[in-house]
């Protein structure tokens, strides 16, 4: 089992989440994160717009699921081809490896918890 963890802009969110619903994965776990890359940080106003500021961060949404093996290449495509404009800075996928998977309501371990 990998569990995958993809930092995308949060107006991509959307086009992430509609891709990945046709895919078999159970389910999936995301938050609004921010961070700092490649992307230029966009000045925003303050107060009552009378004066602007570049934020220190930019806002993201990070995605996590965890798949059998045999889904990986398929959901990290998913991601890419969804979000991707094919400029740098856009964000980054992580695989990772997950040893075990307990569901708490069945109790059911590994694959099948999935």
């Amino acid at each position: 089992m990998k569990r995958i963890e993809a930092v995308i802009p949060v107006t991509r969110m959307d086009e992430a989440f509609n891709a990945l619903k046709g895919l078999d994965i159970g389910g999936l776990t995301y938050y609004d994160s921010k961070g700092r890359g490649q992307i230029p940080r966009t000045p925003r106003l303050s107060g009552r717009g009378t004066s602007s500021y570049v934020p220190e961060f930019n806002v993201n949404t990070t995605i996590v699921v965890v798949v059998k093996d045999s889904m990986v290449e398929k959901v990290v495509d998913k991601i890419i081809n969804s979000t991707s404009t094919g400029l740098a800075g856009e964000g980054k996928i992580f695989v990772s490896d997950i040893d075990d998977v307990v569901d708490i309501g069945s109790k059911k371990r590994g694959e099948a918890a999935l």
